[in-house]
């Protein structure tokens, strides 16, 4: 799969800004975009993790399962 196809697949369709960029341009986007929304998990997760400390072990894990399922999965 080619880095224009990845990239409008991640938009949920076409752009016409994304006719105007190089290949390269693409490819730097995709990643970039990759990049942020790794970040943005690993902040959740780590907001979501602060926020349920205080509970009894036994509740943190399935308190996280029901609020999130598999999104804060690493």
């Amino acid at each position: 799969m080619s880095a224009k196809t990845e990239l409008v697949r991640e938009l949920n369709g076409p752009t016409a800004a994304s006719e105007m960029l190089s290949d390269q341009e693409i490819e730097d986007l995709l990643g970039l975009f990759r990049s942020a929304q790794q970040q943005e998990k690993e902040l959740l997760i780590e907001a979501v993790n602060g926020m349920i400390r205080f509970f009894p072990p036994p509740f943190k894990t399935i308190t996280r399962r029901i609020m999130f399922g598999d999104l804060l999965e690493k």
